[in-house]
């Protein structure tokens, strides 16, 4: 196994990594091999972690080489969401044909009140608010 590998593993499962969990903690280890995917090596933690309600933390480890530590904590905020950059494997991303059914418009607004600026998506992503187009106004906010 190579740095190279140890590298492409971490970026593959990033999002299940603690940065801010420490060595002392991890309480378990969970092996894994280069051509799982995250979802698959995500299901098999959300296992251990249930069966093992004590452990705090799982040092995740690719041919005896450590990946990175895995809490409950992350995968409580990795559930359902997207990751900043698709994962290796995600495809491109691509959508089925025809009109979804499953969206809804959700309205932004400017912060200021006396500004009638507002911007309309069709997701909610904390990590990427609209922004007001006047300078010095800043996030929009939601409305309901």
């Amino acid at each position: 196994m190579t740095n190279e590998d140890v590298r492409r593993a971490q970026n593959r499962l990033g999002r299940l990594i603690d940065t801010g969990a420490r060595p002392a903690e991890v309480d378990a280890e969970l092996d894994v091999t280069a051509e799982e995917r995250s979802d698959e090596v995500r299901s098999r933690l959300e296992t251990l972690f249930r069966a093992r309600p004590g452990v705090r933390a799982v040092m995740i480890r690719l041919d005896g080489r450590d990946i990175g530590i895995a809490t409950p904590h992350r995968l409580g905020l990795t559930a359902g969401t997207a990751s900043e950059q698709p994962e290796f494997g995600a495809a491109d991303r691509a959508t089925l044909p025809g009109l979804s059914q499953q969206f809804k418009a959700i309205r932004f607004v400017c912060a200021v009140p006396a500004c009638d600026r507002a911007s309309v998506l069709s997701y909610y992503d904390p990590r990427t608010l609209p922004a007001c187009d006047v300078t010095g106004h800043g996030t929009m906010e939601l409305r309901r």
